[in-house]
């Protein structure tokens, strides 16, 4: 009763708030000293509107343009939550390694206050709960003005989004493909308005969904407390192949089930455009609820009781950077995705040929 409670009075990223921190250098990877430093809070009017947002980049600057990746948070969350600012267990921190291993830089807006006092983006879905806000203009232009001082590679701009801030990110990618080389939504799906648009250029997309999300179905239809409807995960990844011209037939892993005790395991198929590079792929989370898998930053057990269970065995920034890596808005990457750590699938469930559905109990 009390979960329920809870469930019903709070925003479900704020659940979590009496776990510490959990230090991502700890468990089983070597020791990671950061030498970059998350920036203040910055603020970009845009539209009559105030939008904050941080960057985690070097300082001086670098002289030579980088690559970026926009980073989304879900509905009710912040960039200071999706970094770990908050001192909340916070997977996408594990991007601030990556970015100074891979010289990236990093841009973490927030969403605009909601009707229902929740911070979020208009992700297409069109409802009372989210902002009427353009966002897809404001991450553009945002992007631009980082650029005024911290030269970036505008053919190498990727988006990664959780939930609400996945749903944007697909957005982006069926509105402004021209301007990110690659996406990824983890625990999102198409809006179901995205269908009806035809992207007018190639753009790669990456899925990563648990089968037994209780707030984003994974087998589409209405989402909880009607936030919406999503196509299904199958569909949506039809969508994309479709859109890209990709191979019908994947190539599919399966992760090693390292972490048995999570009660989920996770498989990837990808679809390849042998022509262009151009790649569709999805993390299949079997058993999997409505979080971003990682090994080195695990959620509470209260916090999954509500949203469900959290994949161990693989590290989400890590294998999201895989799929983003050398890829470009122009020729994309001439070397396939390894999303590696991976074996060779034989599982049925993973060949889903143009026009059918995979069933599950």
């Amino acid at each position: 009763m009390a979960v329920a409670i809870l469930w019903l009075g709070m925003s479900w990223r704020r659940l979590n708030s009496e776990t510490p921190l959990v230090d991502f250098t700890a468990g089983n990877s070597s020791d990671v000293t950061l030498k970059w430093s998350l920036s203040e809070k910055q603020t970009l009017n845009h539209q009559g509107r105030a939008r904050s947002y941080r960057v985690y980049a070097p300082e001086p600057h670098p002289r030579k343009p980088s690559a970026a990746v926009l980073l989304l948070h879900g509905h009710g969350g912040s960039a200071d939550q999706l970094m770990g600012v908050t001192g909340r267990q916070a997977p996408y921190r594990l991007w601030m390694p990556i970015a100074e291993k891979e010289a990236l830089i990093l841009i973490i807006p927030d969403g605009l206050v909601s009707p229902d006092g929740k911070q979020g983006w208009n992700d297409a879905r069109h409802l009372s709960t989210n902002p009427d806000s353009d966002d897809v203009a404001f991450l553009s232009d945002l992007i631009e003005t980082v650029a005024e001082s911290c030269p970036i590679d505008l053919k190498k701009i990727y988006v990664a989004g959780t939930s609400n801030g996945g749903h944007m990110a697909l957005r982006l990618a069926a509105e402004a493909p021209e301007k990110f080389a690659a996406v990824a939504a983890i625990a999102a799906a198409n809006p179901q308005p995205i269908f009806a648009r035809q992207p007018k250029h190639p753009v790669s997309v990456l899925l990563m969904n648990g089968t037994d999300d209780r707030i984003v179905p994974y087998q589409g239809g209405k989402m909880i407390r009607n936030r919406g409807e999503v196509q299904s995960t199958d569909d949506s990844i039809r969508y994309w192949v479709k859109h890209n011209h990709c191979a019908q037939t994947p190539h599919s892993i399966r992760y090693p089930d390292r972490t048995k005790a999570d009660g989920c395991t996770a498989f990837c198929d990808t679809y390849t455009n042998a022509e262009t590079n151009v790649e569709v792929a999805v993390v299949r989370i079997d058993r999997g609820g409505h979080a971003e898998p990682s090994i080195k930053q695990p959620y509470s057990r209260l916090y999954l009781a509500i949203i469900g269970a959290q994949n161990q065995d693989i590290e989400m920034a890590d294998q999201i950077w895989k799929f983003f890596e050398g890829k470009t808005t122009s020729t994309q990457s001439t070397k396939g995705t390894n999303m590696s750590g991976g074996e060779p699938s034989n599982d049925a469930k993973t060949r889903l040929p143009a026009g059918t559905r995979e069933t599950r109990e």
